[in-house]
């Protein structure tokens, strides 16, 4: 059974993470740099807000008591990546407003944007039908509920680990099943008028120049409540909304590099992010449909010479 902390409430201490704008993709720290300092708590910070963190996370067993002491050091983000691993959140040891939302538990009577985040993408998935606007009431409840039962989980109405667990599941799972009917689709219709053309694009992008690599691929935007919009090398996302930028781990791919998508075309390495690291980049996109549209995919890229 699930229980809420009696002695401590994130939501009920107006803690800032909560406030984030709350969407499935990754968020890189240069075009929303503003509001990821704002929000996520992570390692080296140190302020009553991770000590009500740490006491959450004592509290589910995943720290020990001694380690709360109001930094955000080693062990904390140790237990986050274990909390997170254990729920099948995204794994990068940063409470953000999905894992902070999960450990709290929201329920009927709560509001902000992790409940609003709660909303679209059940809504996404077919289970809200009503407006998305931060508060969890009955029908925010009921489509809980269904969720819940659509995926043989305890029903109890209540959005926790476990069923943010499965949301984040069940999203991953319903992105990389329409890419596959797209592709399906784009195959299917490719005449032979077109063959040649096809071909002639694919010979061209085999023969770029330069360090080609698989990567994972998430899509993020500067159009939400609060974001700076610009990139950590001074591009302005928001007045130049179609602008073909990625985030990247500079270590992989440098910043500045043009980079030839597969299927996109080519983009400009000119953001990081909190949580890109490695093999992995974050695609910009003009607005939060296309981004959510986008989900998550493994894509090959060329770093242009």
């Amino acid at each position: 059974m699930n229980i809420k902390p009696s002695h401590h409430t994130w939501k009920t201490l107006g803690a800032t993470a909560l406030a984030a704008g709350i969407v499935i993709f990754a968020s890189p720290s240069g075009a929303d740099a503003q509001e990821t300092a704002d929000t996520d708590l992570r390692e080296g910070q140190e302020n009553s807000q991770v000590e009500d963190l740490q006491e959450l996370l004592q509290e589910r067993g995943f720290l020990d008591e001694e380690d709360v002491n109001g930094t955000f050091d080693e062990e904390t983000t140790a237990a986050i990546k274990e909390y997170q691993d254990k729920h099948e959140l995204d794994e990068d040891g940063i409470a953000g407003p999905i894992t902070i939302g999960s450990l709290e538990i929201l329920s009927e009577g709560d509001e902000g944007e992790a409940v609003e985040y709660l909303q679209e993408n059940l809504s996404n998935l077919g289970f809200y039908e009503n407006d998305i606007d931060g508060n969890f009431e009955s029908n925010t409840h009921d489509a809980v509920v269904e969720f819940q039962q659509s995926q043989n989980i305890l029903v109890d109405g209540l959005a926790g680990p476990q069923t943010f667990g499965a949301l984040t599941s069940e999203l991953r799972n319903n992105s990389s099943e329409t890419q596959t009917q797209e592709d399906t689709q784009q195959t299917t219709q490719k005449s032979e008028d077109h063959q040649e053309e096809v071909a002639a694009e694919s010979n061209s992008s085999s023969e770029a120049e330069g360090r080609t690599l698989q990567v994972s691929a998430t899509a993020y935007t500067a159009d939400c409540s609060g974001c700076s919009g610009v990139t950590s090398t001074g591009v302005d996302l928001n007045a130049n909304p179609d602008a073909k930028v990625i985030a990247v781990d500079p270590n992989v791919i440098p910043l500045g590099s043009k980079v030839h998508i597969e299927g996109y075309g080519t983009y400009t390495a000119a953001d990081t992010g909190g949580s890109i690291h490695g093999n992995k980049i974050d695609v910009h996109m003009p607005n939060k449909s296309e981004a959510h549209s986008f989900g998550r995919r493994n894509l090959e890229v060329t770093i242009l010479e």
